[in-house]
């Protein structure tokens, strides 16, 4: 028969194991990629704030960006994501684990 005390040891360690396997990465999966923004040369002279929001619409990451400039954005949710930036045309992209989305945003084409 198992003492009082080992039957509250039995859980703590279940537990303890646990909690290990899942921030040791043991089967996780990062749901997140990467997306890099340009800003088309011919946009106006002053530097745009690109945002890209996820598919739920919430804003996931923003930073500004010069015309003819790229920015670099990780930890993207994956999945369809819109990229905004001041008066430049909109644009979708879909943002896989797998490799990093490109996308242009311009003046015209809206």
């Amino acid at each position: 028969m198992l003492r009082p005390r080992s039957r509250r040891a039995l859980p703590v360690l279940l537990l303890g194991i646990t909690a290990s396997l899942t921030l040791t990465g043991c089967g996780a999966h990062d749901s997140t990629g990467q997306i890099a923004v340009t800003v088309s040369e011919n946009a106006a002279d002053h530097p745009y704030e690109v945002k890209v929001y996820a598919a739920t619409g919430k804003l996931s990451e923003h930073q500004r960006v010069f015309p003819g400039g790229t920015a670099s954005f990780a930890g993207v949710p994956l999945g369809s994501v819109t990229v905004r930036a001041g008066d430049l045309c909109p644009e979708r992209a879909t943002v896989t684990g797998g490799s990093v989305a490109e996308v242009t945003l311009t003046t015209t084409g809206c």
